[in-house]
């Protein structure tokens, strides 16, 4: 029975109200708590915000896998990432399935960023979004988000996206998607942390105030934490790296649902 009645607890709202909320994805943004809109030089940057693909230098990928969201299987997530730079524009692709065959959404988004000026970057994204709920059928829209990113000092940068730019609806019933704005600051000391603050505003709710923290205590070890309201969410996590690759792990908990389990791999190619 409480398997069931969480179900529909996460289901109703997802189906109904919001559909395409933009939670976390990458096992680094999780443990950070996701806030993430103005980290540089990780491949989940295009699920975050397009602008900061400007800042990779060379190839990035990462995969996610979150067997269990507090606690249902039903609720499973794999994600994909992967960054490309070239000499004309930063190319990023994200591929993400959620959900069981009872409900499941999947999203491929496409982003593109660019610096238009030293420190100045800009960026865009288009996802193409699809819901299938068993015995109602299924519907796909596609969105559009934009952002940029000022590095306002050489250790300091502001970050800023905006979601679903277009007001895109799904369904025959028109459903409104989140519209979604993030303003954000990443601080960066000599390497050995870097500190991030979100403040987040969909049209539909109070604001969430997202914090992160990630710590280079060795160079193949990293810990990250990180903290949200609305709702009350408390992260941590690590990541061990070496040669290129990274292996992760974040675990975040929810004040009435429990706790979450994600798992990454990420690898990149230096240029």
């Amino acid at each position: 029975m409480r398997t069931f009645v969480l179900l529909l607890l996460s289901l109703i709202p997802a189906a109904f109200a919001s559909s395409y909320e933009k939670n976390g994805r990458g096992a680094r943004p999780i443990a950070m708590a996701n806030a993430f809109v103005a980290v540089p030089d990780d491949p989940w940057t295009p699920w975050y915000n397009p602008a900061s693909l400007a800042t990779v230098s060379c190839f990035k990928s990462s995969l996610c896998f979150v067997p269990e969201q507090y606690g249902l299987r039903e609720l499973r997530t794999m994600s994909a990432a992967a960054v490309l730079p070239t000499s004309l524009v930063n190319v990023g692709l994200v591929i993400d399935d959620f959900g069981s065959p009872l409900y499941r959404e999947s999203t491929v988004l496409f982003g593109f960023g660019r610096a238009i000026e030293s420190g100045v970057a800009i960026g865009v994204a288009a996802n193409v979004e699809m819901i299938m709920i068993e015995r109602y059928g299924t519907a796909s829209v596609v969105t559009i988000d934009l952002g940029a990113r000022v590095e306002l000092l050489e250790c300091l940068s502001l970050g800023y996206a905006w979601k679903n730019i277009g007001a895109a609806t799904i369904g025959a019933s028109h459903d409104a998607l989140s519209q979604i704005q993030i303003v954000g600051l990443c601080y960066s000391s000599n390497d050995l942390a870097q500190m991030t603050l979100d403040l987040e505003k969909d049209i539909r709710f109070p604001f969430v105030l997202r914090g992160g923290i990630e710590l280079h205590l060795l160079d193949e070890l990293v810990f990250r934490f990180g903290c949200s309201t609305n709702p009350d969410i408390f992260a941590v996590g690590f990541g061990a790296r070496l040669a290129g690759w990274e292996c992760a792990y974040a675990l975040n908990t929810h004040a009435q649902l429990g706790l979450t389990h994600s798992i990454g791999i990420s690898f990149e190619i230096p240029r």
